[in-house]
Protein backbone atom coordinates (compact mmCIF):
# COMPACT_ATOMS: atom_id res chain seq x y z
CA UNK A 1 0.00 0.00 0.00
CA UNK A 2 2.82 2.45 0.92
CA UNK A 3 4.63 1.74 -2.35
CA UNK A 4 1.42 2.33 -4.31
CA UNK A 5 0.80 5.68 -2.62
CA UNK A 6 4.40 6.71 -3.27
CA UNK A 7 4.09 5.85 -6.94
CA UNK A 8 0.87 7.84 -7.28
CA UNK A 9 2.49 10.87 -5.66
CA UNK A 10 5.51 10.59 -7.93
CA UNK A 11 3.29 10.45 -11.00
CA UNK A 12 1.35 13.46 -9.74
CA UNK A 13 4.60 15.38 -9.29
CA UNK A 14 5.86 14.45 -12.74
CA UNK A 15 2.56 15.53 -14.28
CA UNK A 16 2.58 18.88 -12.50
CA UNK A 17 4.28 20.87 -15.24
CA UNK A 18 2.84 21.31 -18.73
CA UNK A 19 5.16 20.30 -21.60
CA UNK A 20 6.07 23.26 -23.80
CA UNK A 21 8.14 23.57 -26.97
CA UNK A 22 11.94 23.70 -26.69
CA UNK A 23 14.15 25.99 -28.77
CA UNK A 24 17.92 25.66 -28.47
CA UNK A 25 18.81 29.37 -28.87
CA UNK A 26 19.02 32.20 -26.33
CA UNK A 27 16.06 33.43 -24.26
CA UNK A 28 13.64 36.06 -25.45
CA UNK A 29 10.37 37.20 -23.81
CA UNK A 30 7.11 36.03 -25.35
CA UNK A 31 3.65 37.52 -25.13
CA UNK A 32 1.65 34.61 -23.80
CA UNK A 33 -1.48 35.79 -21.94
CA UNK A 34 -1.03 35.93 -18.14
CA UNK A 35 -3.07 33.76 -15.79
CA UNK A 36 -6.23 35.20 -14.27
CA UNK A 37 -6.29 35.88 -10.51
CA UNK A 38 -9.56 34.54 -9.14
CA UNK A 39 -10.98 37.00 -6.63
CA UNK A 40 -14.29 38.47 -5.50
CA UNK A 41 -16.95 35.81 -5.10
CA UNK A 42 -14.48 33.13 -6.18
CA UNK A 43 -11.54 31.76 -4.21
CA UNK A 44 -8.17 33.47 -4.71
CA UNK A 45 -6.07 30.42 -5.59
CA UNK A 46 -2.82 32.38 -5.67
CA UNK A 47 -2.43 32.96 -9.41
CA UNK A 48 -0.23 35.94 -10.28
CA UNK A 49 -0.66 37.95 -13.47
CA UNK A 50 2.08 39.44 -15.62
CA UNK A 51 4.95 37.03 -15.05
CA UNK A 52 7.34 37.00 -18.03
CA UNK A 53 7.63 34.03 -20.37
CA UNK A 54 10.64 33.05 -22.47
CA UNK A 55 10.93 30.87 -25.55
CA UNK A 56 14.16 29.14 -24.47
CA UNK A 57 16.30 28.55 -21.36
CA UNK A 58 18.70 31.26 -20.19
CA UNK A 59 22.30 31.51 -21.33
CA UNK A 60 24.80 30.16 -18.80
CA UNK A 61 26.04 32.99 -16.58
CA UNK A 62 27.25 31.52 -13.27
CA UNK A 63 30.63 32.87 -12.15
CA UNK A 64 33.52 30.49 -11.55
CA UNK A 65 34.49 29.91 -7.94
CA UNK A 66 31.31 31.41 -6.48
CA UNK A 67 29.17 29.59 -3.91
CA UNK A 68 25.51 30.33 -4.66
CA UNK A 69 22.85 30.35 -1.98
CA UNK A 70 19.24 31.48 -1.95
CA UNK A 71 16.95 33.01 0.66
CA UNK A 72 13.22 32.41 0.28
CA UNK A 73 11.30 35.07 2.21
CA UNK A 74 7.80 33.95 3.14
CA UNK A 75 4.81 36.24 3.68
CA UNK A 76 5.27 36.35 7.45
CA UNK A 77 8.91 37.44 7.14
CA UNK A 78 10.34 33.97 7.80
CA UNK A 79 13.36 32.89 5.76
CA UNK A 80 14.16 29.51 4.21
CA UNK A 81 17.84 29.24 3.19
CA UNK A 82 19.03 27.03 0.32
CA UNK A 83 22.56 25.96 -0.54
CA UNK A 84 22.61 25.56 -4.34
CA UNK A 85 24.58 22.78 -6.07
CA UNK A 86 26.35 24.97 -8.63
CA UNK A 87 29.19 22.45 -8.94
CA UNK A 88 26.93 19.41 -9.36
CA UNK A 89 23.94 20.75 -11.28
CA UNK A 90 25.19 23.97 -12.90
CA UNK A 91 22.52 24.17 -15.60
CA UNK A 92 19.68 23.90 -13.10
CA UNK A 93 21.28 26.34 -10.66
CA UNK A 94 21.84 28.75 -13.55
CA UNK A 95 18.16 28.41 -14.48
CA UNK A 96 17.02 29.01 -10.89
CA UNK A 97 19.36 32.00 -10.41
CA UNK A 98 18.14 33.53 -13.68
CA UNK A 99 14.48 33.24 -12.68
CA UNK A 100 15.18 34.63 -9.21
CA UNK A 101 16.99 37.66 -10.63
CA UNK A 102 14.13 38.25 -13.05
CA UNK A 103 11.71 38.34 -10.11
CA UNK A 104 9.79 35.39 -11.52
CA UNK A 105 9.15 33.75 -8.14
CA UNK A 106 8.13 36.94 -6.31
CA UNK A 107 4.55 36.67 -4.94
CA UNK A 108 4.10 33.10 -6.20
CA UNK A 109 2.81 30.47 -3.78
CA UNK A 110 3.55 26.93 -2.72
CA UNK A 111 0.66 25.64 -4.80
CA UNK A 112 1.12 21.97 -3.87
CA UNK A 113 1.89 20.81 -0.33
CA UNK A 114 1.87 17.13 0.59
CA UNK A 115 2.98 16.72 4.23
CA UNK A 116 5.75 14.17 4.53
CA UNK A 117 6.38 14.36 0.78
CA UNK A 118 6.93 17.74 -0.91
CA UNK A 119 6.24 21.48 -0.93
CA UNK A 120 6.11 22.70 -4.53
CA UNK A 121 6.26 26.24 -5.97
CA UNK A 122 7.18 28.17 -9.11
CA UNK A 123 3.84 28.15 -10.99
CA UNK A 124 2.26 31.55 -11.81
CA UNK A 125 -1.10 29.87 -12.43
CA UNK A 126 -1.08 28.10 -9.02
CA UNK A 127 -2.76 25.14 -10.73
CA UNK A 128 0.29 22.92 -11.19
CA UNK A 129 0.38 23.47 -14.97
CA UNK A 130 2.30 26.76 -15.33
CA UNK A 131 5.90 27.36 -16.36
CA UNK A 132 8.37 30.00 -17.54
CA UNK A 133 7.54 29.17 -21.16
CA UNK A 134 10.45 26.88 -21.97
CA UNK A 135 11.71 23.44 -21.03
CA UNK A 136 15.06 22.56 -19.48
CA UNK A 137 16.99 19.35 -20.13
CA UNK A 138 17.78 17.06 -17.19
CA UNK A 139 21.25 17.50 -15.72
CA UNK A 140 23.67 14.89 -17.12
CA UNK A 141 24.69 12.29 -14.54
CA UNK A 142 28.27 11.04 -14.23
CA UNK A 143 30.50 9.45 -11.61
CA UNK A 144 31.13 12.78 -9.91
CA UNK A 145 27.52 13.73 -9.23
CA UNK A 146 25.26 10.69 -9.50
CA UNK A 147 25.03 10.02 -5.75
CA UNK A 148 25.20 13.69 -4.79
CA UNK A 149 22.20 14.51 -7.00
CA UNK A 150 19.97 12.01 -5.21
CA UNK A 151 16.57 13.45 -4.29
CA UNK A 152 16.13 11.01 -1.41
CA UNK A 153 17.39 13.20 1.49
CA UNK A 154 14.88 15.40 3.31
CA UNK A 155 15.26 19.08 2.41
CA UNK A 156 16.64 18.49 -1.08
CA UNK A 157 15.43 20.94 -3.74
CA UNK A 158 14.62 19.56 -7.18
CA UNK A 159 12.81 20.50 -10.38
CA UNK A 160 9.24 19.37 -10.98
CA UNK A 161 8.51 18.35 -14.56
CA UNK A 162 5.97 16.85 -16.89
CA UNK A 163 8.36 14.20 -18.22
CA UNK A 164 12.02 13.46 -18.87
CA UNK A 165 13.85 16.64 -19.86
CA UNK A 166 10.77 18.82 -19.41
CA UNK A 167 11.27 20.99 -16.32
CA UNK A 168 11.00 24.78 -16.38
CA UNK A 169 10.23 26.94 -13.33
CA UNK A 170 8.44 24.66 -10.87
CA UNK A 171 10.57 23.27 -8.06
CA UNK A 172 9.85 21.11 -5.03
CA UNK A 173 11.44 20.67 -1.62
CA UNK A 174 11.47 17.21 -0.05
CA UNK A 175 9.60 16.96 3.26
CA UNK A 176 10.16 13.24 3.73
CA UNK A 177 12.48 10.39 2.72
CA UNK A 178 11.07 9.21 -0.62
CA UNK A 179 13.79 7.02 -2.15
CA UNK A 180 11.56 5.94 -5.06
CA UNK A 181 11.94 9.41 -6.61
CA UNK A 182 15.54 8.60 -7.52
CA UNK A 183 14.20 6.06 -9.98
CA UNK A 184 12.34 8.89 -11.76
CA UNK A 185 15.54 10.73 -12.65
CA UNK A 186 14.69 14.11 -11.09
CA UNK A 187 17.54 16.63 -10.92
CA UNK A 188 18.39 17.88 -7.44
CA UNK A 189 19.98 21.32 -7.48
CA UNK A 190 20.17 22.36 -3.82
CA UNK A 191 19.26 21.62 -0.22
CA UNK A 192 17.58 23.51 2.63
CA UNK A 193 20.11 24.52 5.29
CA UNK A 194 17.74 26.59 7.46
CA UNK A 195 13.98 26.93 7.80
CA UNK A 196 12.86 23.40 7.04
CA UNK A 197 10.58 23.59 10.09
CA UNK A 198 8.69 26.42 8.36
CA UNK A 199 7.89 24.12 5.45
CA UNK A 200 6.76 21.36 7.80
CA UNK A 201 4.16 23.79 9.18
CA UNK A 202 2.49 24.34 5.78
CA UNK A 203 -1.08 23.11 5.48
CA UNK A 204 -1.84 20.45 2.90
CA UNK A 205 -2.89 21.81 -0.50
CA UNK A 206 -3.85 20.00 -3.70
CA UNK A 207 -4.38 22.33 -6.69
CA UNK A 208 -6.41 19.63 -8.44
CA UNK A 209 -9.17 19.68 -5.83
CA UNK A 210 -12.65 20.84 -6.89
CA UNK A 211 -13.59 23.43 -5.84
CA UNK A 212 -10.04 24.82 -5.85
CA UNK A 213 -8.48 25.51 -2.45
CA UNK A 214 -7.41 28.99 -1.27
CA UNK A 215 -3.89 30.18 -2.08
CA UNK A 216 -1.01 28.33 -0.48
CA UNK A 217 1.85 29.94 1.47
CA UNK A 218 3.13 32.94 -0.48
CA UNK A 219 6.73 33.76 -1.38
CA UNK A 220 7.47 37.48 -0.95
CA UNK A 221 10.74 37.17 -2.87
CA UNK A 222 13.78 34.97 -3.35
CA UNK A 223 17.26 36.47 -3.08
CA UNK A 224 20.52 35.05 -4.41
CA UNK A 225 23.57 35.29 -2.14
CA UNK A 226 27.04 34.92 -3.66
CA UNK A 227 29.94 33.88 -1.43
Amino acid sequence: MIATVGLVLAVTLIASLAVVAFDSGGPAPTTDPPPVRRTGSEVDIGAVEGKPQWDRPPEFSLADGVDYRAEIELEGGEIVVLDLYEGLAPEHVNNFVFLVREGFFDELTFHRVVPGFVAQAGDPTATGTGSAGYTLHDEPLHEGNEDALSVTPIGVVSMARSGLGASSSQFFIKLGDQAHLDEQGFTAFGVVTSGLDLLYAFDSRDPANVPPPPAGPRIVEIRIIEQ
